[in-house]
Order: structure tokens, then sequence, then C-alpha cells
């Protein structure tokens, strides 16, 4: 599970996990790659729920007086 949170001007996101999380996030996004690659285009969401190959927590690691979290981390492809 990864904490995906941005400052309250969104200008700066910050991603914070383990090294095993951002590992396996590391992955998906190597996956999302391919996908594009086959199909001219791909796009894939992260979200809190369950069951998610990356799941988002819902709890502010930083600062609350500075970030709030990001609920749905969507990560697009396309090919040129």
């Amino acid at each position: 599970m990864i904490t995906v949170e941005k400052d309250s001007k969104a200008e700066e996101i910050v991603i914070h996990a383990t090294p095993i999380e951002l590992r396996e996030f590391a992955k998906q996004l190597w996956a999302i790659s391919e996908k594009a690659e086959l199909k001219g285009k791909h796009k894939q969401q992260f979200t809190p729920k369950s069951g998610s190959e990356v799941e988002l927590l819902t709890k502010v690691q930083g600062d609350p007086r500075k970030y709030s979290i990001v609920k749905k981390l969507t990560i697009s492809s396309k090919l040129g």
C-alpha cells in the first residue's frame, strides 16, 4: 500500500511507501507501459479499494497542514 499526497497548491506530489511497495508500484508502471506499446494506449487507476494491485492508503503521512490525500491515481500512457 502506498500513500499519494499533494500539497495545497498542487505543485508537489509525494509518494510514501516501503521499498517493497515501491518495487510493486514500479512493476505496475512497467506493465502499463507494455500494454500501451501493444495496444497503442493504456490507462489504469489506483484507488483505496482493497483488491487493487497497488492499494492507496487514505491517511496523510506528511504534515496534514501542508498535504492532502490523493484518493485516485490515474496513470495513462500512449504511443507518440
